[in-house]
């Protein structure tokens, strides 16, 4: 791939490292994203003659003359050639990860590998017989306020760590505080990182590693070191309860960790090479793996994993650029991740959601700390409402103390819960969890069942959503067609989650209303798709930005074709359970239609009338629905990439490694597009039938390998792999099992 800014993240410690090589530098730091600093990072290699070739991270020495840039679900491996040393030097920093792997997946560590070899000739350019290939080989840290000193046979750098201090999102350096709530919980700390030798003749020198080579023309020199992150320091806070990072109650300082991370490299290399092959060896299209591979770091670098002294265990996700804890339409999209691997996950959420959802009461004391409803289209008479509504977030990086945007979603956020809800416990045979939740299933819905007060069987209250740099008509249109068909789709989960558990009345409400919602939907078909928005009037709509009328009668592109129809089904099509009356037909062709009409550079716009506005993981989403609909939309993957290549390239700000949006918006750095994983099931249309007792269904879209990753025994190493082939009457295929640990 071309060299472009990336990052490497820990699961649940916010140790990561953003590479940005077209500024020659790094942003590193025990707390991860925001809390960074930018530094250097020194690879280089000095032969006898001074030349000096460092990798991209530093200002320091000359340029490779090549450098390449592979980046896996793992790994991030550097390549890069001097006709100077006639050496090709090849870097590998690896993100260790296994799912359902704790200690694998959360040691705050990286593992680096160097190999140097002889080279003879760079495309035309041969190197010179006789060429002395001897030097040293050096690798370090430079970090600003960092204090750096030799420990044992590697390297200490301490420095102060402050959660509470204003943060940069990279934006002229402007500055902003991004924690709403009041805190608690003392704000500073300190970190200790270790870079760490382990194999090869490594020397502490100008506080920095150093291994000397003499290579003949056919030999290599293999080196490996690792880089410690640490702090034990209780820094998060949940509702005013001091938090520190799972990792910490594993091992108790960064030396314990280094000598974990010593005692086992050949096993976290092992697996995580593992996890790397289950997607090199599948048919994903190129594009599709480098895209996965991105937006799962971006992703990585985003989770927080925290404990508290009694029993409180946090798991979430911060949102990018943003900020946010755990936004739930976000999570919406990232849970493909805990349906495809990490399930418990999922249930850490759920519990922790629980905990965020206000009723009238509730939502008045939010609007006394943070609101801005009114602005987007929430009118007083809905401050009133019966049952719950899902809050938008937890807070807000280091604090989950509470809702930090400044208006709620209540139709999206409410629809979401009751969507995941139900198709975790049927995908993962966890049904019981129905019952766990009903009292909470039951004031959402209601909720729900409240919003629709005109009768049309869309909702009219509660309507903000998640789309917040759309057109009107996509953004605040009446009986918008993305919320009225999330909406059904959530009340039909509710009304199958209240059937389980013998809530016969509240079923029988949730069924006559999807029933009705259905219905209004059909009679407004446009022929070869639904519009944005059943209702084309404009008259009474305030734009949420200027507070004024919509200046026309006809709200333009009420009739336009929308990315989002199929937005609220993919759960539902995940465990074949589609609403009764729901064409599945009509709902294939609007997806292929919209495509076509709202297609940009980079993947489609909101509507085929908002192409100035796109969001990645919302196109990766219509994707998975497609694919279980019939459709293969994997080449769109293309386009998808094409604009991480741009916003992380030479022309770019900044590193934005997963960029959401193009130049009108600035979702970057974001956790969203682990909704790639779900590619991987749609694909292979892995269904989980909502039917109950039934295996699995596999029916993949094309010839080729498809991992089935929801069914892998990861303990032992086991991978369901769908193999189809074309045979008499058309594609066969046949799932096997390997062994890949």
């Amino acid at each position: 791939m071309p060299l472009m800014g990336t990052c490497l993240g820990r699961l649940g410690s916010h140790y990561s490292i953003i590479f940005d090589p077209h500024r020659k530098q790094v942003e590193y730091g025990a707390l991860g994203l925001m809390r960074q600093v930018v530094g250097q990072m020194v690879i280089g290699q000095e032969d006898r003659k001074g030349n000096y070739c460092t990798l991209p991270f530093t200002t320091e020495g000359d340029r490779f003359r090549i450098v390449d840039q592979v980046q896996t679900m793992t790994s991030l491996i550097y390549e890069a050639y001097s006709s100077d040393h006639g050496t090709k030097l090849t870097v590998q920093f690896v993100s260790p990860f296994w799912p359902q792997d704790e200690r694998t997946s959360l040691v705050p560590a990286y593992l680096v590998k160097f190999r140097l070899e002889a080279t003879n000739l760079i495309r035309w350019t041969h190197i010179p017989k006789g060429t002395v290939r001897r030097g040293r080989l050096r690798f370090g840290l430079k970090i600003p306020r960092a204090k750096i000193g030799k420990h044992g046979k590697g390297l200490r750098l301490e420095y102060k760590v402050d959660v509470g201090a204003k943060v940069t999102t990279g934006e002229g350096g402007a500055t902003r505080e991004i924690s709403a709530a009041t805190r608690c919980v003392p704000t500073t700390g300190r970190a200790t990182d270790l870079i760490v030798p382990l194999s090869g003749k490594w020397r502490v020198k100008d506080r920095m590693l150093e291994a000397g080579y003499s290579l003949a023309d056919d030999e290599a020199l293999e080196l490996t070191a690792a880089m410690v992150s640490y702090c034990g320091d209780a820094l998060f806070e949940r509702f005013g309860e001091a938090l520190q990072m799972k990792y910490a109650t594993m091992w108790p300082d960064a030396d314990a960790v280094a000598k974990y991370v010593a005692a086992n490299r050949t096993r976290l290399c092992r697996k995580s090479e593992a996890f790397d092959h289950i997607w090199s060896e599948s048919s994903l299209p190129n594009a599709v793996q480098d895209l996965s591979a991105l937006s799962f770091q971006s992703y990585l670098m985003n989770t927080c994993w925290a404990v508290g002294p009694g029993k409180t265990t946090w798991f979430g996700v911060a949102e990018g650029s943003c900020g946010h804890l755990s936004t739930v339409d976000v999570a919406y999209n990232e849970a493909m991740f805990y349906f495809a691997c990490w399930p418990q996950l999922m249930e850490i959420l759920f519990e922790e959601w629980s905990h965020h959802a206000n009723n009238a009461d509730d939502d008045r004391a939010r609007r006394a700390i943070v609101s801005d409803d009114e602005r987007f289209g929430v009118g007083k008479e809905e401050f009133n409402f019966p049952g719950r509504i899902m809050q938008h977030d937890m807070g807000s990086m280091w604090t989950a103390n509470g809702m930090s945007y400044h208006h709620m979603m209540p139709v999206e956020e409410n629809s979401n819960w009751l969507l995941m809800l139900y198709a975790h416990g049927k995908w993962w045979k966890r049904e019981n969890l129905y019952e766990t939740y009903n009292e909470l299933n039951k004031e959402l819905a209601e909720y729900l069942l409240w919003t629709d007060s005109t009768g049309t069987a869309f909702p009219d209250r509660g309507v903000a959503n998640t789309i917040d740099d759309a057109t009107p008509a996509v953004q605040y249109g009446r009986d918008n067609t993305y919320l009225g068909i999330k909406r059904l789709a959530a009340l039909h989960a509710a009304r199958r989650m209240f059937e389980a558990v013998g809530e016969t009345k509240w079923a029988r409400e949730c069924r006559t209303a999807v029933k009705k919602a259905v219905s209004a939907l059909n009679r407004h078909w446009l022929g070869d798709h639904w519009g944005v928005c059943l209702d084309k009037s404009a008259k009474g709509l305030i734009d949420c930005w200027t507070r004024r009328p919509l200046p026309y009668k006809i709200l333009p592109g009420w009739d336009a074709y929308s990315l989002y129809t199929t937005n609220g089904l993919l759960y539902l099509l995940m465990i074949d359970d589609l609403p009764p009356g729901l064409s599945a037909d009509r709902l294939r062709s609007d997806a292929e239609n919209a495509t076509r009409e709202s297609m940009t550079r980079y993947g489609c716009g909101h509507s085929s009338m908002d192409k100035k506005n796109m969001w990645v993981s919302m196109n990766v989403w219509r994707d998975c629905a497609a694919g279980y609909l019939g459709l293969d939309m994997l080449e769109n993957s293309e386009r998808y990439w094409a604009q991480q290549v741009f916003g992380n390239g030479p022309g770019a700000e900044k590193a934005n490694c997963f960029t959401e949006t193009s130049l009108t918006n600035n979702l970057v750095w974001y956790p969203r597009n682990t909704a790639i994983f779900g590619l991987t099931m749609s694909t292979a249309r892995l269904v989980r039938a909502a039917g109950g007792g039934k295996r699995p269904n596999v029916a993949p879209l094309a010839t080729g390998r498809w991992p089935l990753l929801p069914l892998a025994d990861w303990k032992k190493g086991r991978l369901p792999v769908a193999v189809t082939t074309v045979g008499k009457g058309g594609l066969k295929t046949r799932t096997i099992t390997e062994k890949i640990l």
